[in-house]
């Protein structure tokens, strides 16, 4: 009887083990997944209130559907369309505001890249204009830079363009009677004029960043296939070659 009982209790707790690590294993995949979908719902919210999905974030959004198997066609269908909805229900001086304020704010992330050890802002112009009166300086390229080294002196102007999107296979810079201003900025001054072109992320972060040589564009729109010839890789600061007149 003896035996008989603890072939019992020994038949017991093996059934309880087996029961408990069936639990815990179920557990676990389950808080795992559910950390899963968390963070795969955290990388959407994010693309939803950028208002755009990016290719990065598509092939994100793509590796973490294949490792949770989830259908990544219906996650992004998803998506663009709460993307469409907030657009719509995005007003134009709402949209006005978001554009101004990256811009500005692309501004900034560009001007900080110049070392102060070597680069002087001398003018920075703001777009402000009433009823058809504006400075001067209001036609011009956003930044004048005077770069020094040793014995050497130059002046160039940069300006900057942030764009949430490309368009028809590139990026308009600027309208057709702005870009002839530029070039006549450029001949009058005799100084070197080039577009810092960022595009997706945002203003202050950008996803791509192109520095352009102005004399280098027939026009004020410029091709994807002519921008990555003029893409500035990694963050760090830009360097001047007064030799060459390029700016990388």
């Amino acid at each position: 009887m003896k035996k008989m009982a603890g072939i019992i209790l020994m038949i017991t707790g093996v059934l309880i083990f087996t029961v408990g690590l069936v639990f815990y294993t179920t557990s676990r995949n389950t808080v795992e997944q559910v950390n899963g979908t968390a963070d795969l719902d955290k990388i959407v919210e994010m693309a939803i209130a950028d208002g755009v999905l990016t290719n990065n974030e598509k092939n994100l959004i793509k590796q973490m559907t294949e490792e949770k198997d989830v259908d990544y066609d219906s996650i992004i269908k998803g998506a663009e369309h709460q993307i469409s909805e907030f657009k719509a229900d995005t007003t134009e001086t709402e949209l006005i505001d978001f554009n101004k304020k990256n811009g500005d704010d692309f501004e900034k992330h560009i001007v900080q890249k110049f070392d102060k050890k070597y680069f002087q802002i001398k003018e920075w112009a703001g777009d402000k204009f009433v009823d058809g009166i504006y400075a001067d300086t209001t036609t011009q390229p956003d930044i004048l830079i005077e770069f020094k080294l040793r014995n050497q002196t130059m002046e160039f102007s940069v300006e900057c363009k942030w764009r949430k999107n490309y368009y028809q296979g590139g990026i308009e810079f600027a309208k057709s009677e702005q870009f002839q201003r530029y070039q006549n900025f450029e001949k009058n001054r005799n100084i070197p004029v080039f577009v810092a072109i960022g595009v997706g992320g945002t203003g202050k972060n950008p996803e791509h960043l192109y520095i352009v040589p102005l004399k280098s564009t027939e026009s004020n729109f410029i091709s994807t296939a002519k921008l990555k010839i003029f893409e500035k890789k990694g963050d760090s600061d830009f360097f001047f070659d007064p030799k060459t007149k390029e700016l990388k």
